[in-house]
């Protein structure tokens, strides 16, 4: 006889939430088992003996188990950022699977605070790599389940770091336990605690930015650096394909405004905008505080130097070489075989370096030369003022 196995949600953790439905179903099963120690003793008398399994050993106990009705009990919802999607996947064909949906901890804690999560976005930090600053930065509120290197007082001193000390922050620890603990404050009043794992954290930001509205050259503070005017900044970001979880350098980063940009297109990901010079960095912080963009990280230096301290990229952008073109591209590359680069360039000096460094670094190389004009008022008339011509070359990896 083929098995049944019911891959069950047990809620945030405490009994009297596991559904109706769990509970029939955990009262038919011949043997339950369960990914975390503590269904065990919470879900003590309550049905057959729970035997506590790893998630990696799951397949095999499966396979070997004497049980013709096998439960399987997952923490929270079987839908939001549970195991049970990946074991439908591993354990096809070996049982006949039934998911059993429990109550989340997103449902739990807003009806806990009294508020909709309709609007709400959420992340999973448990277990996982990232940054969230771009997230709180482009949205009103931000659901985060937290654990292990990011526990929820860790979360908040990076984005205290990040300058978003002001963001209000409510902290949930063992929902709907005996010991629960609901934390409210700022960001920064939070950083000053410690929260175990599994806690969840909501993130409001009332300042937040809408990423999908575009930039004008008007929008940012300009001072004596050169800036990337807003018709090439167009073109160069639909040339990189900048990804919402992309991580993306933007080397000479001048006033930061193709780093602000790029910024908003990776709304989930990091932006590191690097500059050597101090006016410049100001200036990058200065914008970066005004339009909101709390994803980018200002990177004092000269490229590739720096490149050691920070994360792997995606995509880059060379808005100034300082005449270490070759070492940069080589770099990048060593970084990540697979990045895709954009370079802007006004001589036909720089245009050649980049051409032959793309090519040389085996980038499939493509060049587009920009001449735009704007109009300006003259009396009664309009007159068309050109730019400086701009060549914009990319470089694909060849996949």
């Amino acid at each position: 006889m083929k098995k049944k196995l019911y891959i069950i949600g047990s809620g945030p953790g405490a009994r009297e939430l596991l559904t109706e439905r769990a509970l029939q179903v955990l009262k038919s099963c011949d043997r339950i088992y369960s990914t975390t120690h503590r269904h065990k003793t919470i879900l003590s008398g309550m049905a057959a003996n729970i035997e506590e399994c790893r998630i990696q050993d799951i397949p095999s106990v499966l396979e070997t188990s004497d049980g013709v009705n096998i439960g399987l009990l997952v923490s929270g919802d079987t839908g939001f950022f549970s195991v049970a999607g990946s074991l439908q996947q591993r354990l096809e064909g070996m049982a006949d699977m039934e998911i059993v949906c429990g109550i989340s901890s997103l449902q739990y804690f807003c009806a806990k605070e009294g508020i909709s999560y309709e609007d709400i976005k959420t992340v999973s930090l448990h277990g996982r790599q990232g940054s969230i600053a771009g997230t709180i930065s482009y949205n009103r509120k931000v659901f985060v389940l937290t654990g292990g290197d990011n526990k929820a007082h860790l979360i908040c001193k990076s984005l205290m770091e990040a300058g978003m000390s002001h963001i209000k922050a409510v902290a949930g620890e063992n929902l709907s336990m005996e010991n629960e603990r609901i934390v409210r404050g700022t960001v920064k009043e939070l950083a000053g605690n410690t929260f175990e794992d599994l806690s969840v954290l909501l993130l409001e930001n009332p300042d937040f930015i809408n990423c999908h509205i575009p930039l004008y050259d008007r929008d940012f503070v300009r001072g004596e650096v050169p800036m990337t005017k807003e018709e090439i900044r167009a073109v160069t970001l639909s040339k990189l394909a900048v990804e919402p979880d992309d991580v993306v350098y933007d080397i000479g980063a001048g006033t930061g405004s193709v780093a602000i940009e790029m910024a908003r297109k990776a709304y989930n990901g990091s932006v590191f905008a690097i500059e050597k010079n101090d006016a410049a960095l100001e200036l990058i912080n200065r914008n970066r505080e005004k339009l909101g963009a709390f994803n980018v990280t200002v990177v004092p230096g000269t490229a590739p130097g720096v490149f050691a301290g920070i994360p792997r990229p995606n995509k880059a952008f060379i808005g100034g070489s300082s005449g270490n073109m070759d070492k940069i591209v080589r770099e990048l590359r060593v970084k990540n075989p697979q990045v895709d680069i954009v370079a802007n360039t006004i001589s036909l000096e720089s245009l050649n370096d980049a051409v032959s460094t793309f090519e040389k670094h085996g980038l499939a190389t493509e060049i587009v030369c920009i001449n735009s004009a704007v109009a300006k008022k003259a009396g009664n008339y309009h007159m068309m003022i050109a730019n400086n011509p701009v060549y914009v070359i990319s470089g694909k990896s060849r996949q």
